[in-house]
């Protein structure tokens, strides 16, 4: 398969996670489903997995608040995994993986604020009027284009003409924005679960949360260590309440 044909591919599949992620949310868009298959198209599986596997770590405590985007991983991640097979090394993954997040992330603010500022407005004269063409156009087809123009095309040029071109950008980008955006990204996590802890009851459960930072800080368990933890005290808790004929 030639590099063309690879870069269309993999330029089509970009338009389609990003489809996915506004629109169907069959979760194709996180890092780790996402490298696989662009490893697959650029002919190395293996390779795409790793790299998927490390920017899914690298970007598993984002979450997307308010009007608050966090670096785009998916976008990330797919130009990182076509570099890193190209190459045939996860190290220039890595080293692209976040500058690249932060392109994704301006693209984003982009879309969000201005271009999906203006279909809104259209979106909301088509529902006065009842236009059900307008609204598809509005809220679907529209957005969707806008996608395949910010993300679909860049990933076909990034993959098709290599990594030169992409660090040019990354290079024009003054460092104080990329230090900024980065850190206001890393900061979103805590948001997001303020945000989360507001909206539920936490005044008999608010140990667990102590349970949690103990492991965590403490004895240093990761994040997979602490889940296992985290379910086996639903379980108990379950289990409790059953027996109690509460639950």
């Amino acid at each position: 398969m030639s590099l063309l044909v690879k870069a269309i591919l993999v330029a089509l599949f970009t338009w389609l996670t990003f489809f996915d992620k506004y629109c169907t949310q069959f979760f194709t868009y996180r890092p780790i489903v996402v490298g696989p298959i662009v490893g697959l198209i650029m002919g190395d599986v293996r390779m795409g997995l790793e790299v998927g596997c490390i920017i899914e770590l690298m970007f598993l405590g984002q979450v997307f608040v308010g009007t608050a985007l966090p670096p785009e991983e998916t976008f990330s991640t797919i130009i990182a995994t076509a570099f890193a097979c190209i190459s045939g090394s996860t190290e220039v993954a890595l080293a692209t993986a976040l500058p690249l997040a932060i392109i994704g992330q301006i693209g984003m603010y982009f879309r969000n604020m201005v271009l999906c500022v203006w279909t809104q407005h259209r979106l909301e004269a088509a529902v006065e009027k009842g236009s059900r063409r307008g609204i598809t156009m509005n809220c679907i087809v529209w957005p969707n284009i806008f996608n395949l123009i910010l993300f679909a095309v860049p990933v076909f040029l990034a993959v098709f003409f290599g990594a030169g071109p992409v660090q040019a950008i990354i290079n024009v980008i003054p460092q104080v924005v990329i230090d900024g955006l980065a850190i206001g990204g890393g900061m979103i996590g805590a948001v997001g679960l303020a945000l989360l802890l507001k909206c539920i009851n936490v005044k008999n459960i608010w140990f667990y949360f102590l349970i949690g930072f103990f492991f965590s800080s403490f004895l240093n368990i990761n994040p997979i260590g602490i889940t296992i933890i985290a379910v086996v005290c639903v379980a108990v808790a379950y289990y409790t309440d059953r027996d109690k004929g509460v639950a």
